[in-house]
């Protein structure tokens, strides 16, 4: 009898102990499945050029509330862990290892060349993805990393504005101003630009460039540029010192014709060039007047949110954290096969168009030719690669 009595206490212990593990398990799928998918944001939040950065992450903000209030991802919310890069090398470096040490799966960021270029340093060896809404230097072009971004390259961007320039205007003597605190972006941008312009037959007469961190007065600059009796000025620069260069122009009173970037295409630029900047042209990477259903809701939405218009950076961050989230919902918010999972998605829609990235987490997307009019910019003309 004994043994029977030890048997049947054996057989309903191991019965318990297998219904604990049954029910810890449960529990432990149901904690998994609240708990919050990170995600990492990094851009420049403060100082002269912050616009930019601010704008992505109101973006990201925007597109993360939405992903949240339809579910989550996998189930899970989506928390977005922020950290400020303040537009230099090393203090990208040092929020990228902020956020990596914060457990995050993913990071949305940089908004400009030089501080990604940093970061990459820090997430590529940690395998965490990095996606960047608007950076475009080529040095980036072609490599087998982690590194994605929802905006093309800049080469042909800056090609076309150069036939536009050279055709589009008669003009065949420009002059150029740039930033060298974004070298990787402002550099490469020249170098593809001036290529073609000579190819066309013109030619670049006077050059000059700043520290966005050193520069206070442009005066000295221009005046150089002026002496080379170019046509047209051509700025490389962020939106409040283009701001900045093209009022000086005018207070100079140089009538000459401005042209610039897409990396200065913010409300900063209208606000604070005021007249000056009137008439200037901008190779865009989005049509500001784009009329897509999708696109118009999106601007509705986030002007209620930010009580501001969007800019590109907003476009770009909205649709970085939609596709990321297409991609972590086939890794169940996983960091693991992230990358594979982006490159998986073809044809993604976007606020105004559809994209993929190829194998190396590159873009193909339009681009586009803008001016200021009245304070506003306007839509120009499509913008099409050409010839090297």
């Amino acid at each position: 009898m004994s043994g029977i009595n030890l048997k049947g206490r054996s057989f309903w212990f191991v019965v318990g102990i297998g219904v604990l593990v049954g029910i810890g398990g449960i529990l432990f799928r149901a904690y998994l499945q609240k708990k919050p998918v990170l995600i990492g944001f990094a851009a420049q939040l403060t100082g002269r050029q912050a616009e930019l950065g601010v704008q992505e992450r109101n973006g990201v903000l925007l597109a993360v509330e939405e992903i949240n209030a339809a579910g989550g991802v996998a189930g899970r919310p989506i928390e977005l862990i922020v950290q400020d890069d303040l537009g230099t090398p090393e203090g990208a470096r040092a929020s990228d290892r902020e956020l990596i040490g914060a457990g995050v799966v993913t990071i949305i960021g940089h908004a400009t060349s030089g501080q990604t270029i940093a970061g990459l340093a820090v997430t590529n060896p940690a395998r965490v993805v990095m996606l960047s809404p608007t950076v475009t230097t080529p040095e980036l072009n072609g490599l087998d990393d982690f590194f994605f971004r929802v905006v093309c390259s800049l080469v042909d961007r800056a090609r076309a504005l150069a036939q536009h320039i050279y055709q589009g205007h008669n003009i065949n003597r420009i002059a150029v101003i740039y930033d060298t605190d974004n070298a990787a972006y402002s550099k490469a941008y020249l170098q593809a630009l001036g290529d073609k312009y000579q190819s066309l037959g013109g030619k670049v007469v006077a050059e000059a460039n700043f520290s966005s961190k050193a520069q206070s007065d442009f005066a000295s600059p221009v005046a150089q540029l002026r002496a080379g009796n170019p046509d047209g000025l051509l700025i490389i620069a962020a939106d409040i010192d283009t701001a900045l260069i093209a009022q000086r122009t005018r207070l100079m009173g140089w009538p000459i014709p401005l042209f610039t970037s897409s990396w200065a295409q913010t409300e900063t630029l209208i606000n604070n060039g005021g007249q000056a900047v009137e008439g200037l042209e901008i190779e865009c990477v989005n049509a500001l007047n784009n009329q897509s259903p999708d696109y118009l809701d999106f601007k509705t939405r986030y002007q209620a949110r930010f009580g501001q218009a969007p800019s590109f950076g907003a476009k770009f961050g909205y649709e970085a954290a939609k596709i990321l989230a297409a991609a972590l919902q086939k890794t169940g918010g996983k960091a693991d096969g992230l990358a594979q999972s982006l490159v998986g998605i073809k044809n993604f829609k976007g606020l105004t168009d559809v994209f993929s990235f190829d194998r190396y987490g590159d873009v193909i997307r339009p681009f586009y030719l803008c001016t200021i009019r009245d304070g506003k910019y306007v839509d120009i003309e499509t913008l099409k690669p050409t010839e090297p």
